[in-house]
């Protein structure tokens, strides 16, 4: 089909109007590109604010700040009045007050949910939401401490004619754990375990109480329970003579640790479903080994359990995540202090 001659005016409108046309387009993508920057709008803007959700809690059923920050309302209250005392004051941020900051650290390893969904939640920045609040490391030497050579045995020890007096210089249950992490890209291969997944190992003494008496984290996810175990011991971690740990067979025999006989049933769940009792002296002492070092398996299901972040961490920086757990557990340590039924929600849940 032959085009059609135009003349010269009809051709010069038609290009003046394409012209336009394509000016039009460019002014509209630049508008859209720089609107956001100049043009700003707030993103958080609710009428529950932060502070104004946090005073609610305080002052409503009791039943919700202990869903929504894992203690109960007298406990959180004696946990900024300690953190205080500890000479912790306002964030720089005028905006955040101490005890909310404290609530988004609880609310944050509660539910272990992205910051973004934390940072709707408390009408707060991204970047404000970013800068998580951290117990600190003298609140962690406060409320997580070993026992002294003097103290008396345990009484979960002395009171059970099955452990006393054969674990009567027993201390408590030493074993390594995964915590899941999300690690940057550079961080991706040392975390990973020898499973496959991304996690950090973390080395953890309990006492037979439930209490935790020593804790080291941020080690790699294939890290041996051994090498942590090795390593505590060049820093801090002191076991009075004549006193010793239980521990599994991935600890090497020493004086300071009880471990089981090998080649010989020693977990509970292989003792539970082969229905059978021990037949000698290695397969009794395992039982017995197994049924008190219970109490860390135990104790590591309670703070999965109450502390979601670990094990659906959100993106936080691998040195932030390296400190949680260790913050968490002498929070552990503190909600114990100040509410002794607490744990019988968790003990029947596992």
């Amino acid at each position: 089909m032959s085009r059609p001659n135009l003349s010269p005016e009809e051709t010069a409108r038609r290009i003046g109007l394409l012209i336009m046309a394509l000016l039009q387009y460019i002014v509209l993508g630049v508008g859209l590109y720089i609107q956001p920057h100049y043009c700003k709008e707030d993103m958080h803007n609710s009428a529950l604010s932060g502070h104004a959700w946090l005073k609610e809690l305080l002052s409503g059923h009791p039943g919700r700040i202990y869903i929504a920050l894992g203690m109960r309302r007298h406990v959180f209250l004696a946990l900024i009045l300690q953190l205080r005392a500890m000479g912790h004051s306002e964030s720089q941020n005028s905006r955040i007050g101490l005890d909310e900051s404290v609530a988004i650290f609880l609310y944050t390893c509660v539910t272990g949910i992205a910051i973004d969904h934390v940072a709707e939640r408390f009408q707060h920045s991204h970047s404000t939401i970013s800068d998580l609040f951290i117990l600190g490391h003298e609140f962690y030497t406060k409320y997580v401490q070993l026992p002294e050579a003097a103290d008396p045995p345990p009484d979960a020890i002395r009171h059970n004619p099955k452990w006393w007096p054969y674990f009567k210089d027993v201390l408590g249950a030493i074993d390594g754990t995964h915590i899941n992490c999300s690690p940057s890209a550079e961080d991706l291969h040392t975390a990973r375990n020898r499973k496959g997944g991304v996690s950090q190992n973390c080395l953890a003494v309990v006492s037979f109480n439930m209490r935790f008496l020593f804790f080291t984290s941020g080690w790699d996810g294939c890290a041996a329970d051994a090498s942590m175990y090795s390593a505590a011991r060049l820093r801090d971690f002191c076991i009075p003579e004549g006193k010793c740990y239980l521990a599994d067979a991935g600890f090497g025999i020493c004086d300071a640790l009880l471990v089981p006989y090998w080649q010989t049933c020693y977990h509970l769940a292989e003792w539970a479903r082969a229905h059978l009792r021990p037949s000698n002296y290695k397969e009794l002492y395992n039982l017995r080994h197994a049924s008190a070092r219970n109490v860390i398996e135990c104790i590591f299901g309670v703070i999965k359990h109450r502390w979601t972040i670990l094990t659906h961490p959100p993106h936080y920086d691998m040195k932030v995540q390296a400190q949680i757990p260790s913050a968490l557990v002498a929070l552990h340590n503190f909600i114990l202090e100040h509410d002794e039924t607490d744990l019988d929600r968790w003990i029947i849940d596992e």
